[in-house]
């Protein structure tokens, strides 16, 4: 996973570091090289500012009925700093409540270990940036200009076999507003950030599943293609 991770760092130059010239144009370049290279048989078909979509062109994504949380991974680029244990283990955590959103009022479970109709899920997070506030003017309160950035990578493989159905990788930036130094950094607008880049994957979900989903019966329900709304 930390692998994986690195390798999308690449592809996700433009939206985590600051743009330039130089490095815009050669953004169109990487891009089209991926779509080329990707060695384990994904194709990308969407790319924003803020998001990237790959997936296996007969994936059948649509058929499986519930999701395994099969790993969580942290990769830092040179001179970030490192979140200790126990903020990676609250990250995660807020993390796997995202994803779990998906399961919430839907006719998508949770599982707890692998079979047909289950999607293993690996979850990473890279460019951490967790700014703190500056105390300033004897006071502890200070307008911070940004509580930081992070990027989330999804990727979704069949259970049983290992094969990578789709990965999706997005970027957000945490905001602005008052803070303090002397609490450290803003969890709860990481928190925020990820469930909504987790709605933004389930609405492109919505939209390359259904074309994708044709496919002879099987034992499973369909429960990804009934989420889209067009089950």
């Amino acid at each position: 996973l930390i692998l994986l991770l690195l390798a999308v760092s690449l592809l996700l130059s433009c939206t985590t570091t600051s743009p330039n010239t130089e490095k815009s144009r050669s953004v169109a370049a990487v891009v089209e090289e991926a779509v080329v290279l990707t060695s384990d048989g994904l194709k990308m078909v969407r790319s924003t500012p803020r998001s990237k979509l790959w997936i296996r062109p007969d994936h059948h994504l649509g058929r499986y009925d519930d999701i395994l949380i099969a790993g969580i991974g942290f990769a830092y680029g040179q001179g970030q700093t490192h979140l200790d244990e126990g903020q990676e283990s609250e990250v995660g955590e807020m993390l796997v409540k995202a994803i779990g959103g998906i399961t919430e009022n839907s006719p998508v479970g949770k599982a707890t270990t692998a079979g047909p109709c289950v999607v293993a899920l690996q979850l990473g997070l890279k460019d951490i940036q967790l700014h703190l506030g500056e105390a300033s003017g004897g006071s502890s309160i200070s307008y911070v200009r940004s509580f930081g950035s992070a990027t989330m990578i999804v990727e979704f493989r069949d259970s049983t076999t290992d094969t990578t159905l789709l990965r999706y990788a997005a970027n957000r930036g945490l905001g602005s507003g008052q803070g303090t130094g002397r609490v450290g950094a803003n969890m709860g607008k990481l928190g925020r950030a990820l469930g909504e880049m987790v709605t933004d994957m389930t609405t492109e979900l919505q939209t390359i599943v259904p074309s994708t989903t044709n496919r002879s019966k099987s034992e499973c329900n369909d429960g990804i293609y009934e989420l889209t709304g067009r089950g």
